[in-house]
């Protein structure tokens, strides 16, 4: 395969992958499918050193996942980041000597156990102090600049889908903690949106739609078909200039906000958590799975 053929071929594996843990395992797997490494692995650290996360494939002993969340600060690939926050792709052989690299607790403790010799990295978005970063790790060969082509071109789609799961799995955690029974907010989102140009029907449809249900869901409350339900959103979706599924929730979440409609103890709005809602690992320790959201 091309640089190009893999390029799509890893962005076309990751697009569509909303839920945030689907998309972690579906990205390792898509990286190490087009860029073959012994190991592939994203790590979640910050903003402290007693907070590192990691999920690994293939999954290591896992008496070395505690000794990576003690000595995670010594890669040389993180200390490059920390001074830069070049966020790019970039090899051990590029900020770093074999001899260097030998030297470090890291290496000595889990790298040198593992066999690793190689490594490449990039970083995707994290809140301010925090560092989430793939990394691509290797026994015996060095990465080629074709190897880091192909994560280079990538690295903004898988950006951007990484921020879609993440507001997704928040938003769809979020509404799923709703009351999902009859409740004055219906009457009161019907109202606001028949405000807003759709009718009582359209109106209906949105409101459930924005309290989680599936499309069968809505059509056994109102008593209309499935493909109808549909035709009603994508209605709804031109009218409101909405994006999708997600969005339309978040109008209608909005609305009730105006209205001073307190929908969940939180003003009405979802709270957007992302990856910040995870508990961290414990203190001098990695953990061998992320939390769900």
């Amino acid at each position: 395969m091309t640089v190009s053929d893999k390029v799509l071929d890893l962005i076309g594996e990751v697009q569509g992958m909303l839920e945030l843990d689907e998309l972690i395992d579906g990205l390792l797997v898509a990286i190490q499918r087009n860029v073959p490494s012994d190991y592939v692995s994203l790590n979640d650290i910050g903003p402290d050193t007693d907070r590192v996360i990691s999920v690994v494939t293939p999954q290591p002993p896992e008496h070395l996942y505690r000794l990576f969340g003690e000595f995670a600060f010594q890669n040389p690939l993180m200390s490059r980041y920390m001074q830069t926050l070049d966020g790019r792709p970039y090899r051990f052989s590029d900020v770093t000597t074999p001899p260097e690299l030998h030297q470090l607790e890291l290496y000595q403790q889990v790298y040198a156990p593992m066999r690793v010799e190689h490594q490449m990295a990039f970083t995707l978005p994290a809140t301010p102090g925090r560092v989430i970063a793939i990394a691509l790790s290797r026994c015996e060969r060095d990465f080629t600049d074709a190897d880091r082509e192909v994560i280079e071109r990538a690295r903004p789609y898988l950006i951007q889908a990484w921020r879609n799961a993440i507001d997704h799995t928040a938003l769809r955690d979020e509404l799923a903690a709703r009351p999902l029974g009859p409740t004055d907010l219906d009457g009161t989102a019907v109202e606001a949106l028949r405000g807003r140009g759709l009718t009582e029907r359209r109106a209906q449809v949105l409101a459930q739609v924005a309290r989680g249900r599936s499309n069968r869901d809505v059509g056994a409350i109102l008593g209309i078909s499935d493909r109808t339900v549909q035709k009603h959103l994508e209605h709804c979706y031109r009218v409101l200039d909405l994006q999708g599924r997600s969005a339309a929730a978040e109008f209608v979440w909005a609305l009730l906000a105006e209205a001073g409609t307190n929908g969940a103890g939180n003003g009405g709005g979802p709270v957007r958590r992302g990856l910040d809602g995870r508990p961290g690992a414990v203190p001098g320790a990695a953990e061998p799975k992320l939390p769900a959201t």
